[in-house]
């Protein structure tokens, strides 16, 4: 059968991965071991998910900057989407970056369309029993950037902040409580604009008002 959409693909996805068990291994001096740390789990899946994409017959390929966003492009024919793939321990609240700020604001500038990039996101769940190995995939999710970020505490957006500089923009826990991300697409470009405003840069060559009504113009 062949996939026509994003969204045929996130359901076949959906159906085929959620409640899937899995294990890391390392292989060395002929000897193997099945890995049982956390932190390098969401890692091996956010390399894995697009090469599940090609064997479903998926034209996948890495965007035509590796450390721009949006990670991939996928091919449905004559349409292409940008396409993000992220993987966190879903007993916790996301913390995956979303974004480097200044790439985004610079990539979205230039290309006003990539805001409508889709995220593939798997929530895992580490086997942490004593007596099973490895991970299950507890969910599945396709959303846009809107639908999983939200105002922080301190910020307009989920932000996270180096040395008084932004740095990546960050999710909320939207697979808690789904109702507190924003309202639509406007609402996020809204808040984009307010912490461009916030945190000023001469290296950007254009201004936060600039960026919005090229946004907008869309």
């Amino acid at each position: 059968m062949k996939i026509k959409n994003l969204e045929e693909l996130f359901s076949i996805t959906q159906d085929k991965l959620e409640g899937q068990h899995g294990t890391i291994t390392i292989n060395f001096a002929n000897k193997t071991h099945v890995y049982s740390g956390n932190d390098v789990i969401g890692n091996c899946l956010q390399e894995w998910l697009p090469n599940w994409f090609q064997h479903l017959g998926i034209d996948i390929r890495p965007g035509d900057n590796t450390q721009a966003f949006p990670d991939f492009v996928a091919m449905f024919g004559n349409t292409s989407h940008d396409v993000e793939v992220k993987a966190w321990n879903y007993n916790n609240s996301p913390a995956f970056d979303l974004a480097n700020f200044s790439s985004f604001l610079a990539t979205t500038y230039e290309s006003p369309g990539k805001l409508d990039a889709h995220y593939f996101i798997l929530g895992y769940q580490p086997m942490d029993d004593g007596f099973s190995q490895g991970f299950i995939v507890k969910k599945v999710y396709l959303k846009y950037i809107w639908e999983i970020t939200s105002p922080s505490r301190k910020y307009p957006i989920g932000l996270q902040v180096k040395r008084g500089q932004p740095y990546a923009m960050r999710p909320f826990n939207f697979a808690r409580d789904e109702d507190k991300s924003f309202k639509n697409k406007n609402e996020f470009i809204h808040a984009v604009k307010k912490t461009f405003e916030i945190f000023p840069n001469t290296t950007i060559p254009f201004s936060a008002d600039e960026w919005l009504e090229k946004v907008l113009s869309y």
